[in-house]
C-alpha cells in the first residue's frame, strides 16, 4: 500500500481480502482531510449566520420622518423670519439715527457740524430729557476714603473730577445791546448725559442783557457734575426783538476731562461757541478729587437784603449764590429760607468751602465770610452775622459718583 495525494491507495499485490476495510479507511481518510482543509471557512460562515440572527428587522417610519423633516422647516423659517426681523429694526433703528442727525444738522459753518449732543444712539436717547438725578444721593451713605478692604455697610471711595460754572456771557453778537435773551443752557455729564439745566427761560421770561459783561443769570447744576469722560455744554439761545425772535446760538462745546486730569493745578478756564451771529463764552474750572456742597441758608433774625456767593480757597472766582434783586426770602415751615439761584457746587476735598454775604441797608454794607470743610458725606453748618442781620448756614456734602467706589 502506497501514499498518493495525501491518500492512502490499495496497491495490486495487497490481500484482496480486506480490500472492503482498506476501501473504507481510503475514504474515512479522505473526508477527515477535507474537513480539516474546509474547517476555517466553515466556521465563519456558522458565525455569520449566528450573528445576522441577532439583527432586529428594519421598518422605514414615513410619518416619523414627515414628522422631522417638518420641524426642521419649522426651525428654519423661523430663524428667517428672526433675521428678517432683525435686519428690519436694524435698518428703522439706521433711519432714525439719520432722521435725528439731520434734525440736528448745522447750516452754521462756524458752530460745527450738528447744534446739538450726538455721540449717542439718537434712535433711541431723548435729547430732551432732564436728568433725573438730584443733589444729596449719598449725604447718608457711610463711606470709607482709600480703605484697602471694604467694612460691613460702608462703601470705599476714590473722588472724580468736577466741574463749576461761573458764568456765560454774550462775547460777541450782530446783534445790539441791550438784548432780551431767552433759551436754554444745558450741561451733560458722564453720569447719564441727560439734561442739567444751567439756564432755563421761555420768551415771557427773557432775560435783558445791556453788554458783553453782563452773565446769563444761571439757576445750575442741580447737583454735583460728574468729569469722568467729558461735560457737554448744549446752547440754544434766541433774542426777542418786538413781536418776533432772532436765532442768537445754537451748538455746543465739549469739556475734555481726559487732558484735564494729568493737570496738577486747578485753573479758570473760557471756551467759546462762535457761530456766525454771535460768540458765547462758558467759563469754568475743573475741580479735582471733588464733592458735591448743598448749601442752604436760612435768616434766624432781621431781614436780609443783598448778595451770597461761595468760592474756594484755590479758585477765589465766586459762584453767586442769592440776589435779592431778583430772588427774595420765604416762609417754608415757620422757617424764612432765603432763596438761592444755585445752590450746588464743586469743592475740592484739600480745599475749603466759604461762603460769603454782603447785606447791605441803605447806604451800609457788611460783608461776613463762614469757612466750611469739606467732607464725603454728613453735613455741618455756621451762623453768620451782618450787623443786625443774622443767617444760619449750612452745608449738606455728597461724592458725586458712585462709579468711583471701589
Amino acid at each position: 500500500m502506497t501514499a498518493s495525494g495525501g491518500a492512502f491507495l490499495v496497491s495490486v499485490g495487497d490481500d484482496l481480502g480486506s480490500g472492503k476495510e482498506n476501501m473504507n479507511f481510503f475514504f474515512q481518510v479522505e473526508a477527515h482531510e477535507e474537513c480539516a482543509c474546509l474547517e476555517p471557512q466553515f466556521f465563519d460562515e456558522v458565525e455569520a449566520e449566528e450573528e445576522c440572527t441577532d439583527l432586529e428587522p428594519f421598518f422605514f417610519d414615513e410619518a416619523e420622518a414627515v414628522a422631522e423633516h417638518a420641524a426642521a422647516e419649522e426651525k428654519r423659517r423661523k430663524k428667517e423670519q428672526m433675521e428678517a426681523r432683525e435686519k428690519e429694526l436694524q435698518d428703522q433703528r439706521s433711519q432714525a439715527r439719520m432722521d435725528a442727525l439731520n434734525r440736528i444738522r448745522s447750516y452754521d459753518r462756524k458752530s460745527g457740524p450738528f447744534t446739538r449732543f450726538y455721540y449717542v444712539d439718537l434712535s433711541t436717547f431723548d435729547l430732551d430729557e432732564e436728568s433725573p438725578l438730584g443733589p444729596m444721593r449719598y449725604t447718608e451713605t457711610p463711606i470709607d476714603m482709600h480703605e484697602t478692604v471694604n467694612k460691613p455697610g460702608r462703601k470705599r471711595f476714590l473722588p472724580c473730577d468736577s466741574a463749576n460754572i461761573f458764568s456765560v456771557k454774550i462775547a460777541s453778537s450782530v446783534f445790539t445791546f441791550p438784548m432780551e435773551v431767552y433759551g436754554t443752557v444745558i450741561a451733560r455729564d458722564s453720569l447719564d448725559l441727560k439734561c442739567v439745566y444751567l439756564f432755563r427761560r421761555d420768551v415771557d421770561d427773557s432775560q435783558l442783557i445791556n453788554s458783553t459783561d453782563e452773565s446769563l443769570i444761571l439757576i445750575g447744576p442741580k447737583r454735583g457734575l460728574a468729569l469722568i469722560g467729558a461735560i457737554y455744554f448744549e446752547i440754544d439761545l434766541k433774542i426777542k426783538r418786538g413781536q418776533r425772535s432772532a436765532r442768537l446760538s445754537k451748538g455746543f462745546i465739549t469739556l475734555d476731562g481726559v487732558p484735564r486730569s494729568y493737570m496738577d493745578k486747578m485753573l479758570v478756564e473760557r471756551s467759546s461757541l462762535t457761530g456766525q451771529l454771535s460768540k458765547v463764552e462758558v467759563t469754568f474750572a475743573v475741580v479735582k478729587c471733588a464733592v458735591e456742597a448743598t448749601i442752604a441758608i436760612e435768616v434766624a433774625r432781621g431781614e436780609f437784603y443783598g448778595e451770597i456767593s461761595a468760592f474756594t480757597t484755590c479758585i477765589q472766582d465766586k459762584l453767586l449764590l442769592h440776589d435779592s434783586k431778583v430772588a427774595g426770602v420765604v416762609t417754608h415751615d415757620g422757617k424764612r429760607v432765603v432763596q438761592l439761584l444755585r445752590p450746588v457746587m464743586a469743592v475740592c476735598l484739600q480745599e475749603k468751602l466759604m461762603v460769603i454775604a454782603v447785606a447791605r441797608s441803605g447806604a451800609n454794607i457788611t460783608v461776613k465770610t463762614i469757612e466750611f470743610t469739606p467732607g464725603v458725606n454728613g453735613g455741618a453748618k455756621g451762623e453768620i452775622t451782618c450787623g443786625s442781620v443774622s443767617l444760619l448756614v449750612k452745608v449738606n456734602w455728597s461724592i458725586i459718583s458712585k462709579e468711583w467706589f471701589r
